[in-house]
């Protein structure tokens, strides 16, 4: 009983714990029955939003197929249309046809009816009878003329008329008795016309037939007329049934466009919040699907390892795989939306790309008809014309014209040729007159009893001048007598000068004698712009009558107008905007005034385009061109020599940083290029000889420059062929300058600055001369006589200084004229140069768009600030006056602003014509704490300076940098900034092959940059080097010079090396660079000579040294400066007879091994080695050729790339940035894949976009790129600065300063890249896997500043390099 008890118990006790494994049971399927609903809640989310993309992707599909039903509807309407339009006017044509047919039908039927009445027998007597008796009188009226004729024989020219007259009657009477015999017949035959036989039918009922059917074609006609109504009805029913097609498909376009804006806001700076949220939300469902994984993997483990064995012990029928497929399920769903929301996304690139080509396409064309209208303007522009009122005419000749020159401006400039009429009586007449629209400003130029009369309002009332010479009228038409007329205004001061043409030499009248006269003072501006009109001849009579300061009433010119010539820009008297009714009469051209025609000055904006004779021979194989020129531009074309059909073959010379290049095209990428070492653009004749020249014998070609006393020759980087040479037989000879659009784009583009801005002169090619006069020209002139440039552009990295002035005792003022769009920029500073406290100064800024003005007489400043803003792009006038004390600062002549100086202080002092007034910036060196507000440079426009009334010459500068002198900015935009916002981007002077919006037309292609001839490139490879012996003797008996010339941008490198002889370990003499400083180290066992030079010298400059050892001495000087002496040089120095030069071998050098290790080879350039005077050839081992100019970074030239390490290891996280300039726009930046292909990451530049790219190793690539405005932004030649960032499966790219663009690969599991292979830079080899790249093209260009995992890490210090060149960075100067 007690067992049984026991059993019982122990039983219970199993049912409870079954019951409890029950419990737990059910429990677990609960928790996996809840996650299944969780699965299947996130599956039917997912699937809402696959839903979701797919009706969007099929709305996509259908208002596509509507856009091509549409399209499709609307061609078909479109040629319905024609098909009816061509219809109606073939039946309008036949209603013409019929029209003039029944016209003449009636006028037929009337001239019968005519007959039918009046000709009969009854009239046949009575008018035939009239006939003759009027040929009857018509004799005695002929006998009565004769006898007049009689009296009037003894004048020869009367009679002969009187002759003629008498033929005349006698032919009429004649004529008149034929007529009278043929009305008798004519009347005779219409008589039986009109009552013929019985047998035919009589006129009238031939008429009344006709009548019937005259009057049924004008039934038939009426029908038609009102059918062709109809017609017209339907086809404007067309019309607007084809308009309202437009319409919809405008409608059509649009969806469209808001369709690709929607799929393209991952490309939209605006939707950065919404890419992030989306992204927040993503990597949210990521985490929890991630969760979701886990749980479900702990959940098959569970059923795996505990509920199955359970399951199979109860025997139930539980389907477990249930949940597991569903998560499956889940899964692949996300997988699928994915891969669609990829495809749409390719789709929307796609689209984007074929509308950017499009568009391309179009402002190509339309940049193409811009140049042609502006080439056409400019043929235009040389034609001459005269012009003057019509004889016998009421009205006079009026004229008007809107110049595109006009702005507003403190200075005017005149100049007109006029000539009165002759043989008349001598009216006033206004000859010019230039009217603002917006103030009552104007100019005129008026004739007033024969005198000139300058007449001005600039806002302070009106001013006038007249000269006291009296104009005559010439002799006749043919024989005028012209005269020059200059009017020269500067603020409210006016200059007015008249003389004659001709003059004997030595006239008192050749200077004009200039007269002068002011308005009020503190008005200057003219504010007239491009849309006003001047008016020439006088006003229309719909026009507002003139100012009543003028004295001329009558309206057309009373002589002959020649020239105009405003502001220094001719107006075309033939390119009228309107004129009188009368309209005007050409006159006889003013004689030209002799000009020399052996100087020839160019504008800036013209060109001129010659032909080479084609009679003589050519020859190929050389080509020279000289010229001398006089200039202050700093990036300019002085000439081109290319066939227009091969452009990349060629011959120029050009100003690059007012240095002159020389290049030659070869064709391809071969080219040679030498520069002068000087700035020449000093505004001084300056005389340029270059040549080419291929010798046939050695098959090598051979560039030299010469500029004044400089001569440098050069070869191109790789020789040329015969084939290459430039066949310039056919050439055309380009002067200055080239037309517009020529050379801009496509395959026929060249790297060419702009238009000349100066004089030249003595143009000679190949023993030619060529006058820029002779071909086709704009923008050139004969004679070279100083032309004033009271203008200057600044582009914010630049200064002018220019002699300056002091502000007196008494009365003093100054002013100019400024745009820009900076809210903060330095404007102009006057001051001493070494910047102490207490002396005088004054400047002017803008800060936050406000101007401050700041003068201090050395007793204290004052600041003159208004509130207005003046960053606007528009052109503001600013002018200072100082009565004593009392200072007022106007600005578009209206006071804003006044002070007083401090008491005692009365002259504001200036350095006077040393300098000391600066323009747009001041130089780096100059202190100006204190004394200016801004010390932002200008980036703008500086104009029209004027000083104490007198107009200050721009061309005279004491120095200048980075300024276009004589030329206006192109800032467009013309829109102010709020206070405080950044600067904007000024639209700088738009360089060649850029287009007017200033985005580039393609790549900017850089040249094949040529050799420095006699140099050589160290450091490259390890262990480059060069072995030079000599005989013992001639370093070790006695006194010796060694000399080299040296170039590098790395702190440490061996020059020279002579280590010892004999097994003398401590015996060499060394020199080096350490720590940026030349070193000279001469060693004998412990002792040692230790000679270092102050200066750091790896600027990337070419250094030059000397060691001399002279007795006991040893001398090194550096750059010709003071040299540095050591009197103890050591006795018995035992050294070797090799010299090592760069480096030395990797073995077999007698040194000590610690200096060995210590020892750094040289990495850059070295020239000019010489020992005692005797020159040494730099060829050794693993030693390569050196550019003229360089820059920091390395060289890829196509073919190059480095290995940053053999085994990287990605992870889950790497920062990386570097810098690269290219005239390319695809190449491999960096790379790294295992050999499958993944995982990989990859930077590249793929058609003009910068692109990153991951792949986790699930083969699934994802990718950001960073787009432009253009796609050949990125190969502009320029450096640009990638930032790109890599965490688990996140990308972040940034270039240079556009927003920071992301990917993301959507897939949580794999956030490792797990690689283990080489990292390349620039290019991969052969063989090496291309991994995540969308292309295998190396790079080719520069790069720099390399930093991978916040490491930064030289060059030297990778892996391995292929045919880099270190710190070899080509540039053009």
């Amino acid at each position: 009983m007690l067992h049984g008890l026991v059993k019982y118990e122990g039983l219970q006790q199993q049912l409870r714990n079954l019951n409890d494994q029950l419990s737990d049971l059910n429990n677990l399927i609960s928790e996996a029955v809840n996650k299944q609903n969780k699965a299947s809640a996130v599956s039917s989310r997912n699937e809402n939003v696959l839903n979701v993309v797919r009706n969007s992707l099929k709305r996509t599909e259908v208002l596509e197929s509507e856009q091509r039903a549409l399209y499709a509807e609307g061609q078909n309407f479109n040629k319905e249309s024609w098909q009816i339009l061509n219809a109606s006017m073939n039946n309008i044509r036949n209603f013409e046809v019929l029209a003039k047919n029944l016209t003449a039908l009636i006028s037929a039927l009337e001239k019968k009816e005519g007959i039918l009445d009046h000709l009969n027998p009854i009239y046949k007597e009575k008018y035939v009878l009239r006939a003759q008796m009027h040929a009857d009188m018509l004799q005695k009226r002929v006998q009565y003329y004769r006898d007049l004729f009689n009296a009037t024989q003894r004048d020869a020219d009367f009679a002969l008329r009187a002759s003629k007259a008498y033929q005349q009657i006698v032919d009429a009477l004649e004529s008149s008795r034929d007529a009278a015999i043929n009305a008798s017949i004519a009347a005779d035959i219409a008589y039986k016309k009109a009552h013929p036989s019985a047998e035919q039918d009589s006129l009238v009922d031939q008429a009344s037939i006709i009548l019937a059917d005259s009057t049924r074609l004008l039934s038939r006609g009426k029908q038609k007329a009102s059918h062709v109504g109809e017609l017209k009805l339907s086809l404007e029913k067309h019309k607007e049934e084809m308009k309202n097609v437009r319409d919809i498909l405008t409608e059509t376009a649009k969806a469209d466009n808001v369709i690709s804006h929607q799929l393209q806001k991952l490309d939209n700076r605006e939707a950065l919040l919404t890419i992030q949220d989306v992204l927040q939300k993503a990597k949210k469902i990521s985490d929890s699907m991630d969760e979701v994984q886990m749980k479900a993997d702990m959940v098959r483990s569970n059923v795996k390892n505990e509920l199955r064995p359970r399951l199979k012990q109860l025997s139930s029928d539980f389907q477990v795989n249930a949940v597991i497929n569903h998560i499956t399920a889940s899964q692949e769903n996300i997988q699928q939306a994915e891969v669609l929301l990829s495809r749409l996304s390719e789709d929307a690139v796609e689209r984007k790309r074929k509308f950017q080509q499009w568009n391309d396409t179009m402002a190509a064309r339309l940049q193409e008809l811009r140049n042609k209208i502006t080439q056409a303007r400019h043929a235009a522009n040389g034609i001459h014309l005269s012009i003057s009122s019509r004889a016998n005419m009421s009205e006079g000749c009026v004229r008007s014209f809107r110049p595109s020159s006009l702005e507003p401006s403190t200075t005017t400039s005149l100049v007109l040729d006029y000539a009165l009429e002759s043989g008349a009586k001598q009216n006033d007449s206004l000859i010019l007159y230039l009217p603002s629209s917006t103030t009552e400003d104007f100019i005129a130029v008026e004739i007033v009893a024969q005198h000139i009369r300058f007449v001005w309002d600039v806002g302070g009332g009106a001013g006038e001048v007249e000269h006291p010479l009296k104009l005559e009228p010439g002799k006749s038409a043919e024989e005028r007598n012209w005269y020059n007329i200059q009017i020269d205004r500067r603020s409210n001061i006016a200059k007015l000068s008249v003389r004659p043409h001709v003059l004997p030499e030595g006239s008192a009248l050749e200077s004009g004698t200039p007269v002068t006269n002011s308005s009020t003072s503190g008005f200057g501006r003219l504010d007239v712009g491009p849309g006003d009109v001047l008016w020439v001849g006088g006003l229309h009579l719909a026009s507002a009558p003139g100012p009543p300061f003028l004295k001329t009433r009558n309206t057309g010119l009373a002589g002959c107008l020649h020239r105009v010539v405003l502001d220094g820009h001719a107006i075309g008297l033939w390119n009228f905007a309107s004129q009188s009714a009368a309209g005007c009469a050409a006159c006889i051209q003013s004689g030209e005034q002799t000009r020399d025609e052996l100087t020839f000055r160019f504008s800036g904006e013209g060109y001129a385009v010659l032909h080479r004779p084609s009679s003589g021979p050519y020859n190929k194989y050389a080509f020279s061109v000289s010229l001398k020129f006089r200039t202050l531009d700093e990036n300019s074309l002085l000439f081109l020599a290319v066939n227009p059909n091969v452009t990349d073959r060629y011959v120029s010379l050009t100003l690059r940083d007012g240095r002159v290049l020389f290049r030659v095209g070869y064709g391809g990428e071969t080219q040679l290029e030498m520069a002068s070492q000087e700035r020449h653009n000093t505004g001084n004749w300056t005389v340029v000889e270059a040549s080419r020249l291929f010798d046939r014998r050695k098959k090598l070609e051979k560039g030299v420059l010469k500029v004044e006393g400089e001569a440098r020759d050069g070869a191109p980087t790789s020789p040329p062929g015969q084939e290459a040479l430039p066949d310039l037989s056919n050439a055309l000879y380009f002067v200055g300058g080239v037309p517009p659009g020529s050379f801009g784009a496509g395959m026929n583009k060249l790297d060419l600055p702009g238009s000349f801005l100066g004089c030249l002169a003595e143009i000679q090619v190949v023993q030619d001369g060529y006058s820029p006069l002779r071909g086709q020209f704009y923008g050139v002139e004969a004679g070279c006589a100083d032309s004033a440039l009271d203008k200057a552009s600044f582009d914010g990295r630049g200064h002018l200084q220019l002699p300056s002035h002091s502000l007196d005792r008494r009365n003093a003022s100054f002013g100019f004229v400024f745009r820009t769009l900076q809210p903060n920029a330095l404007l102009m500073l006057t001051a001493f140069g070494d910047g102490e406290r207490g002396q005088s100064f004054y400047s002017v800024s803008l800060v936050d768009g406000r101007l401050n003005v700041q003068v201090d007489a050395g007793r204290g400043e004052v600041l003159m600030s208004p509130q207005k803003q003046f960053n606007d792009g528009k052109f503001h006038s600013l002018s200072v006056t100082k009565l004593g004390r009392r200072l007022e600062l106007r600005v578009d002549d209206e006071l804003e602003d006044s002070a007083a100086l401090p008491k005692g202080a009365t002259v504001v002092h200036a350095p006077g014509p040393s300098g000391g007034l600066y323009f747009g910036g001041v130089p780096s060196n100059f202190t100006n704490i204190g004394m200016i507000t801004s010390s932002v440079p200008l980036v703008g426009t500086v104009k029209d300076v004027i000083f104490n009334d007198q107009l200050l010459q721009l061309d005279h500068p004491i120095s200048f940098e980075h300024v276009g002198i004589g030329r206006l900015d192109t800032i467009s935009v013309l829109e102010s900034y709020p206070p405080g916002s950044p600067s904007p981007s000024i639209l700088l002077p738009p360089k060649r092959g850029e287009g007017r919006n200033g985005l580039p037309e393609g790549c900017h292609k850089g040249p094949s940059y040529s050799l420095e001839p006699g140099a050589a490139k160290f450091g490259d490879s390890p262990h480059s080097h060069v072995q030079i012996r000599q005989r013992k003797s001639v370093l070790q008996a006695g006194d010796f010079t060694v000399e080299l010339d040296f170039r590098t941008l790395y702190p440490n490198g061996l020059l020279l090396l002579l280590p010892g002889g004999k097994g003398k370990k401590l015996h060499y003499i060394l020199l080096q660079l350490r720590n940026k400083r030349l070193q000279l180290l001469i060693v004998k066992g412990v002792p040692k000579l230790d000679i270092e030079d102050t200066e750091e010298l790896n600027d990337g400059l070419w250094h030059h040294v000397v060691l001399s050892r002279e007795g006991n001495r040893i001398i090194m000087i550096v750059d010709s400066n003071k040299p540095k002496r050591r009197k103890r040089y050591p006795k018995k120095l035992n050294i070797g007879n090799t010299m090592y030069v760069g480096g030395v071998p990797e073995s077999e050098v007698l040194l000590p091994e610690l200096l060995l290790q210590k020892l750094e080879s040289f990495k850059g350039c070295l020239r000019g080695l010489a020992i005692n005077q005797q020159s040494q050839n730099l060829s050794g081992h693993k030693v390569g050729q050196c550019f003229p100019l360089v820059e920091q970074g390395s060289y890829f030239p196509g073919d190059a790339y480095a290995v940053y390490e053999e085994k990287f290891h990605v992870g889950s996280q790497l920062e990386l940035q570097l810098e690269f300039r290219t005239s390319e726009n695809t190449g491999v930046l960096l790379s790294i894949s295992e050999p499958p292909g993944y995982p990989a990451l990859s930077l590249e530049i793929n058609d003009g976009k910068v692109v990153m790219t991951g792949d986790m190793g699930n083969q699934r690539p994802f990718h950001v790129e960073q787009g432009f405005p253009s796609r050949f932004t990125v190969c502009d030649n320029r450096w640009h600065r990638v930032k790109a960032f890599f965490e688990n499966d996140v990308l972040n790219l940034r270039v240079d300063n556009f927003p920071t663009v992301y990917g993301h690969s959507g897939n949580g599991i794999f956030t490792e890249a797990s690689t283990n292979s080489p990292l390349y830079i620039g290019g991969l080899p052969e063989g090496a896997p291309s991994g995540t790249l969308g292309t295998r093209d190396n790079f080719k260009g520069c790069i720099r500043n390399v930093v991978i995992g916040k490491n930064p890490k030289d060059w030297t210090d990778m892996a391995s390099l292929n045919n880099i060149l270190l710190s070899s960075c080509p540039v053009s100067s």
